[in-house]
């Protein structure tokens, strides 16, 4: 069992990456791109403050029909208001970020939007580890398609629009992040090219069942432990490195890591606990509050597991399933109530133990990654 867990859409909103500064949308476009295009009898054009109120209504509804099949998701998100205040702070106090927005508009109505945020990491940053250095993130709070609409032709439209500003200015990773169980927004999304990266889940802080292994014994660490706690850290990356996920193992963000976790370890609300096997560490599972708990999920009385990894040596003998009790034990004594993580979809030995211990898909993290040779192929 070895995943790992990272929203890459909420980094930097909790964890300061820097940015660039923000550019107007007309600054950025190709030299053939126009401020408004004209698709069927659709009309896109730059997200403007008066397309608001309509963005979070359609948002709001949107949370709504999502929660009556994910009862975990937040109640507060039903609320036009809400979204409304989100979209109004970011437009007025854009800190250094640099988004690109567009809307669909039929017959004088709101079809949808799109909104994507230009990642722009130096290659030492912490969330460089996890999110490519030069990319396009796209939230849950960055795309809605209103109700009725035919969602693949108007994500075609949007996104037609705005990738071929990203792509003209080198901008090659695109990801998004979708409710799970959308089948529509998801078949929609997979017609243009993306396919599932990494899946967010929720589970209670319920027991977990377990067999009990002589000479194994759960500790929590302290800082004093980061090299123990970085030793297995190693671990999960070499194993994500494998296939079939194929993440790059970066040591340039090695010491950006470490200070993370050090950080993170020194914090009494988040837990750290080790399972050592006859006195030797073979697993860890770390926990943040808030972590990257993806934001459509009620973030109060929830627990983000960061890390799971269990050495190869050890796996398949029940040391995880006991390390994630003992952590649900903790949780449940603090009165938290949900645990969410997020772990890589095609993980052939995580994905398997997360879901079989009661873990719920909630988001899917879709990317596309575009032939870098039309930068200089013949047009």
């Amino acid at each position: 069992m070895i995943v790992t867990g990272f929203n890459t859409n909420v980094i930097n909103r909790r964890h300061g990456a820097r940015r660039n500064p923000a550019l107007p949308l007309s600054r950025v476009r190709s030299p053939h791109a126009s401020l408004e295009w004209c698709v069927g009898n659709l009309t896109i054009r730059p997200f403007e403050p008066a397309d608001i109120p309509a963005a979070a209504l359609l948002l709001a509804e949107r949370q709504k029909r999502d929660r009556k099949r994910l009862r975990m998701l937040s109640k507060a998100l039903e609320d036009p208001s809400w979204w409304e205040g989100l979209f109004r702070r970011a437009h007025e106090s854009p800190d250094g970020r640099q988004m690109d927005r567009a809307v669909a508009i039929r017959d004088g109505k709101l079809a949808g939007f799109l909104i994507g945020e230009r990642m722009m990491l130096g290659p030492r940053e912490f969330p460089s580890s996890f999110v490519p250095p030069q990319s396009i993130s796209i939230d849950t709070s960055g795309h809605g398609v209103a109700k009725g609409e035919d969602a693949t032709e108007v994500c075609r439209a949007l996104y037609a629009f705005l990738s071929d500003h990203w792509v003209h200015d080198g901008f090659f990773v695109h990801r998004i992040d979708l409710t799970a169980g959308d089948r529509e927004l998801q078949d929609a999304w997979v017609t243009l090219g993306f396919g599932s990266s990494t899946t967010a889940a929720v589970r209670g802080t319920g027991t977990v069942n377990y067999v009990r292994k002589p000479g194994v014994e759960v500790r929590r660490a302290g800082a004093g432990d980061i090299d123990v706690v970085m030793r297995l850290v190693d671990t999960l990356n070499r194993h994500h490195a494998q296939a079939p996920m194929f993440w790059p193992m970066l040591r340039a963000t090695d010491d950006a890591v470490r200070e993370f976790n050090l950080a993170s370890v020194r914090d009494p609300q988040n837990p750290f606990f080790v399972a050592y096997d006859h006195g030797r560490a073979v697993a860890l599972e770390s926990f943040l509050r808030p972590g990257f708990t993806p934001l459509i999920v009620e973030e109060e009385k929830t627990v983000y597991l960061y890390d799971g990894v269990v050495d190869p040596g050890v796996r398949g003998s029940g040391i995880g399933s006991l390390l994630l009790d003992r952590a649900m034990a903790w949780a449940r004594e603090r009165g938290i109530e949900r645990c969410a993580l997020h772990f890589a979809s095609g993980n052939p030995s995580g994905a398997p133990f997360w879901l079989g211990h009661g873990f719920v898909p909630v988001q899917y993290t879709m990317e596309r990654r575009i032939d870098e040779r039309i930068a200089w192929a013949d047009h």
